[in-house]
């Protein structure tokens, strides 16, 4: 079941992601579906935290997971060594730091950051940005590694 849902939200995304405020979402309790923004309702980002990641859906065998994903301000310069990820902005708009690039994204954008490319987002909008974030492998919360910017620098001189 969890699975159709996924399905059924990726296809709804890619296609209509600039309208994604009505896109149906599972509500855990009551199995039925919701609005982006009822779910985000149900689901806001703490004050005191700029990145909050809620799971949505994990595959059988731990081969993906997928989460919306709320940014305040910023998500710092990072990598996952071991996962691959796929976001698409739902809300929001900002500055996507992939790799060397720098790359402005705004709702409908769809991004794709292979393992041990480091990123970082600045949100540019008044309220939190949202993603659609789907990881392979499962997101275990613990694959998330700090990349200091001079690190990146001292990269691309090599």
């Amino acid at each position: 079941m969890k699975r159709s849902w996924v399905i059924v939200l990726l296809f709804a995304l890619t296609g209509c992601a600039t309208q994604a405020s009505w896109v149906t979402f599972p509500d855990s309790q009551s199995g039925k579906g919701m609005t982006l923004d009822a779910w985000l309702k149900q689901h806001p980002i703490p004050m005191n935290q700029d990145i909050a990641i809620q799971e949505l859906s994990r595959g059988e065998g731990d081969s993906a997971s997928s989460h919306i994903v709320q940014i305040r301000r910023l998500e710092p310069l990072h990598v996952h060594k071991d996962h691959d990820l796929m976001a698409i902005l739902l809300k929001g708009k900002g500055i996507l730091t992939l790799g060397e690039r720098q790359l402005q994204v705004s709702p409908g954008s769809v991004i794709s950051i292979p393992r041990g490319i480091p990123h970082s987002f600045v949100n540019k909008s008044s309220e939190p940005a949202v993603a659609y974030a789907m990881f392979t492998p499962a997101f275990d919360g613990k694959d998330t590694v700090p990349v200091q910017q001079e690190s990146l620098v001292k990269t691309k001189k090599q």
